[in-house]
Formats: C-alpha cells, sequence, structure tokens
C-alpha cells in the first residue's frame, strides 16, 4: 500500500491515479479532493461491516480491503452538487469510477464511493 496523505492508503497504482486526479481536482476548484475513507484492513472490514451492515461488503470482499476504492467528501458526496458532477466527468480519465450500484438509481446510492478501475479515454 502507498500514502496518498492524511493518512490513507491504497494500492500504489491506485494511489498515483488517484494522486493525479486530485491534483486535476485542485486545478479544477482550488482544493484538493476530501477523503474520509481508503485502504480498510480486514479488522476494518469487520468492525465497519459490524456497525453498517446494510451499506457496507461482506468482510474479505470490500474494495476498501483491496486498497482499491475511496469515500469522498467536500461536495462529491452529495449527488447534484458541481463537485460530484466533475468526477462524473472526468474521474474516468484517471481510472476512477463511480460503480452502478452507487449512482443516485443504484441498489446503494453513496455519492461518495469510487473505486479503481481500468482507463478509459
Amino acid at each position: 500500500m502507498c500514502p496518498i496523505g492524511g493518512g490513507q492508503l491504497l494500492r500504489c497504482d491506485a494511489a498515483a491515479a488517484y494522486t493525479a486526479l486530485s491534483q486535476a481536482y485542485q486545478r479544477a476548484f482550488g482544493t484538493p479532493l476530501c477523503i474520509t475513507d481508503s485502504y480498510r484492513s480486514f479488522g476494518a472490514q469487520q468492525d465497519a461491516h459490524s456497525r453498517k451492515p446494510g451499506i457496507t461488503a461482506i468482510p474479505g470482499t470490500s474494495n476498501h480491503g483491496w486498497g482499491l476504492a475511496v469515500d469522498l467528501c467536500g461536495g462529491v458526496n452529495g449527488f447534484g452538487t458541481a463537485q460530484h458532477q466533475w468526477m462524473a466527468t472526468y474521474a474516468g480519465h484517471f481510472g476512477w469510477v463511480h460503480p452502478d450500484w452507487a449512482q443516485a438509481t443504484g441498489e446503494n446510492p453513496e455519492p461518495w464511493h469510487w473505486e479503481f478501475g481500468a482507463l478509459r479515454s
């Protein structure tokens, strides 16, 4: 795992892509991305699942546990904000996606949750 600041960690390729995304976001909004959660150890996954079983993955299956997911704040965490719209438009260029299940019309709407996946142009 590689650090991305604020005590947060991601898999190293995801960390590099996140850093580039955050720099682009800062150029657009004057502040880097606001992050509340990234890599979760197995114990942290168990804790989160015991506290929020309806919105967390079964421990051992979470992309947070692979260092491939982030939970964001600072406006990205709300559907319909300029920050969330910017992410929806540009995050894919850096390899980050907002999964279908987390969309406003998805089975578990989470505007704040983004995952590192394949690059798209």
